[in-house]
């Protein structure tokens, strides 16, 4: 494996929300099993769901539950999520690196699928909404919405990282020409993050903060 030094500054960084800075899995993977049951389908397990999750969302409903109407298979999600949330927490070494990035400057901005009501619970808990400078949130294909955000928030991509733990996300920042670290702290597995090939991958947001500080907020990207 070889290796090239960014050569800019990473200025900005976008953030995913479930499974990068909020453990929501558990939670998650509740009320997804709750609506294969109201639908008359088998629970998944963990490693099943895992594997099969993906983002859009849809396209995992339009695989499994085809024959029921969108609004009806939310209302069953939401319902449910609403009643075990209380188990979803800030990850390990999501604040620390909240922080180190106000410390260093480095404008912070999230870009997550999270539904707004669920967001709200979930930042009042964490506080985590304090150290973002601008949530979007409740977008169903980040690749529609990265493009805005760039243009609407004047940043450079090759300033720019996004940090996600879904090939969703990576997808997302090749779409907008920016930098794209996994983290596997969440959703998908080294295998799947890998074949969607980011430039970083790290275990966890301590792992990504001693690069950046390694090499004064420049990144090594892994290349094959």
């Amino acid at each position: 494996m070889r290796h090239a030094k960014f050569q800019r500054v990473i200025r900005n960084i976008i953030f995913d929300w479930s499974g990068t800075l909020v453990d929501d899995l558990p939670a998650v993977w509740e009320a997804s099993n709750y609506v294969l049951a109201q639908a008359g389908l088998e629970e998944m397990t963990l490693e099943t769901f895992r594997a099969e999750f993906c983002l859009p969302f849809t396209i995992f409903y339009d695989r499994h539950i085809p024959n029921i109407k969108l609004p009806q298979l939310e209302t069953w999600f939401h319902s449910r999520f609403r009643e075990v949330q209380d188990s979803v927490c800030e990850l390990p070494h999501a604040r620390d690196f909240l922080e180190f990035c106000r410390a260093q400057k480095i404008r912070t901005f999230l870009l997550s699928t999270v539904h707004t009501d669920h967001f709200a619970v979930q930042a009042g808990v964490t506080g985590f909404d304090k150290f973002l400078d601008k949530p979007y949130i409740g977008v169903w294909d980040k690749r529609q919405k990265i493009h805005e955000i760039l243009e609407e928030n004047g940043l450079e991509p090759d300033e720019t990282l996004f940090i996600g733990d879904m090939q969703h996300d990576i997808e997302t920042a090749r779409h907008g020409g920016i930098y794209s670290c996994a983290v596997l702290t969440g959703y998908n597995t080294l295998d799947q993050l890998q074949a969607a090939r980011p430039h970083v991958i790290v275990q966890h947001l301590r792992e990504l903060r001693d690069l950046l500080e390694q090499n004064e907020l420049r990144l090594q990207p892994q290349l094959t």
